[in-house]
């Protein structure tokens, strides 16, 4: 048995690992940081600067507002992380709450242990959750978490000897209680009971909180890099092979899929985001190989059928879009890196403009019509309000 999980976490590093760490993705990175460093001091970039500013960043908290001839109000919270022993930036956030949200933090390369984050002060002060800690964790999960609300919250992450753990709390994380050894990479629960989450190409599904879970294992491709769900029943899943992209849908809580494949003419190393608005419009971006296209593609049945969406795909050269969010059917928003800018639309996609940014969007979640993103360097929150 302890051979048989070695080797499932053995197969999810390798895994990750050309996916997130392949080298031109790498530089990319490297070069985002390097950017905002540069723009920030007003200075040429300097490969110190990222981690000078993460430290700076906890020293504080501060507002700024955007220019209000924009369709829309930016609020930047510059907050710190109190008492922190590993985190040193905010990655993959769930907001339940005007004031109240959960992330992944992260500590800086190489170690990249990841921890829990929970915020009741709308992002102004953060604290690390204790049991949370994952060994050369990744901002986007491990460690996964999912949480209803202020109390209920589900994580399930690896242990120093490769063992996986999934805990519950009903407290807001002051006391857990194990009920699984399932590995995840991410994880969505919808009640007390309903969850579902990826591992490697397989899809799982629980009915009972989390102690039982019913696998399928999805065809094709090397990964399910995104998971969207709209409810128990309805939602999504994305990958790719090599040379395609994979979007599988399902209407029945995951007992059954059926897919899309999406040619992408450069090839790809995975899916960088996936979204869906509703029953049928959706939007997903590829990350791609070397110094090729990333490509933003949209449906508008459901996942049947996928486009390239119109004026922001393909983007080559120094521009690759990294996030898509949609607050309805008029109001999207792309970020693309590593040039610091906003793509966004007032009428549908149909034409879109671009607002510099001065930061670095980690990872947004969309809360009773805003938009609100981690940034970075350090742990700021973002709330996008649209007039």
């Amino acid at each position: 048995m302890a051979n048989s999980l070695h080797g499932r976490k053995m197969e999810r590093a390798r895994t990750h690992l050309r996916r997130l760490v392949h080298p031109q993705r790498m530089l990319r990175w490297m070069d985002s940081r390097r950017r905002l460093g540069a723009r920030q001091l007003g200075a040429q970039p300097c490969w110190w600067l990222p981690f000078a500013f993460a430290g700076m960043a906890l020293i504080g908290s501060a507002q700024t507002k955007s220019a209000p001839s924009l369709p829309f109000t930016m609020l930047w919270t510059d907050g710190k992380c109190v008492g922190c022993n590993t985190a040193v930036d905010l990655g993959h956030i769930k907001v339940v709450g005007r004031s109240e949200a959960w992330a992944v933090g992260c500590a800086r390369l190489p170690s990249r242990d990841c921890v829990v984050l929970h915020t009741v002060t709308g992002g102004r002060t953060w604290q690390e959750l204790p049991r949370t800690l994952e060994p050369a964790g990744d901002p986007s999960g491990p460690p996964a978490f999912s949480f209803l609300d202020s109390a209920r919250g589900w994580l399930a992450s690896w242990d120093l000897i490769h063992q996986p753990n999934m805990i519950t709390t009903t407290d807001g994380g002051a006391h857990w209680q194990q009920v699984s050894h399932e590995g995840f990479h991410q994880i969505r629960f919808f009640d007390d009971k309903r969850g579902c989450g990826t591992w490697v190409s397989t899809f799982k599904r629980t009915n009972d909180g989390g102690h039982t879970w019913k696998e399928v294992q999805v065809p094709h491709v090397r990964i399910i890099d995104r998971m969207f769900f709209l409810s128990p029943e309805r939602g999504w899943l994305g990958g790719d092979d090599g040379k395609a992209a994979y979007v599988f849908r399902t209407s029945d809580g995951g007992l059954t899929w059926q897919e899309s494949r999406i040619a992408v003419p450069e090839g790809l190393t995975g899916l960088e985001d996936l979204f869906f608005l509703d029953e049928d419009q959706g939007w997903f971006i590829t990350w791609p190989v070397n110094d090729g296209s990333s490509h933003l593609f949209s449906t508008v049945d459901g996942g049947r059928s996928w486009q390239p969406q119109a004026g922001l795909s393909p983007q080559g050269g120094s521009k690759w879009p990294e996030i898509v969010r949609f607050l309805d059917r008029q109001h999207g928003f792309v970020f693309v890196a590593p040039e610091f800018s906003l793509m966004y639309t007032t009428d549908g996609g149909a034409h879109w403009r671009k607002h510099p940014l001065a930061r670095y969007l980690g990872d947004c979640d969309v809360f009773e019509g805003d938009l609100l993103c981690a940034y970075g360097p350090g742990f700021g929150l973002m709330t996008l309000h649209p007039h």
